[in-house]
């Protein structure tokens, strides 16, 4: 029994050690990708220039630089990351033109979009279930807030842009 279980025991061991050494031995390593480091120190350089110049507004807006020491400091950090930027574009130039594609085909996409009256029939009646509205219209003016004038559902009691309690109609009381 002691020689069967020492037998398992050492096919196991023989069978992970294949395992582990088997893709040293192989001869068709796979790729490495190995991330272009220059690239990715310009990119993160440029972030932190451009936390940089919110950091530098901020402090401006709070009162913490002066209005010289803004000016000075900012027109430098807007140069250093421009010149961040057009040091990426120059590595990898496919990017570049990625966000004119982008803008392009987002600009076609909205171009394309229809108002709703205009898919409609002609004559208003539907032709199937599927156009008919699927909600009633409102009719008449709707309700506005006293203290902002932003526009109120009938069946809120506060605004939710301000807060302001919304006074109840006179004829839904």
């Amino acid at each position: 029994m002691l020689a069967i279980t020492l037998l398992i025991g050492l096919l196991i061991a023989l069978a992970v050690a294949l395992f582990v050494v088997r893709p040293l031995l192989e001869k068709d390593m796979p790729e490495v990708l190995v991330e272009d480091d220059r690239l990715t120190e310009l990119v993160s350089r440029k972030d932190a220039t451009l936390r940089a110049i919110k950091d530098l507004e901020f402090d401006y807006l709070v009162g913490k630089v002066s209005e010289e020491d803004f000016q000075r400091f900012n027109e430098r950090l807007r140069r250093q990351a421009m010149a961040y930027m057009r040091q990426i574009e120059t590595l990898a130039p496919e990017s570049a033109h990625l966000d004119e594609t982008l803008e392009a085909q987002i600009a076609r996409l909205r171009k394309t979009k229809e108002p709703l009256d205009s898919v409609r029939p002609k004559d208003g009646v539907p032709s199937e279930a599927g156009d008919a509205p699927v909600a009633a219209e409102k009719t008449g003016p709707g309700r506005f807030c006293t203290s902002c004038g932003q526009p109120v559902e009938p069946t809120h009691k506060f605004c939710a842009h301000c807060g302001a309690p919304i006074a109840v109609p006179a004829e839904s009381r």
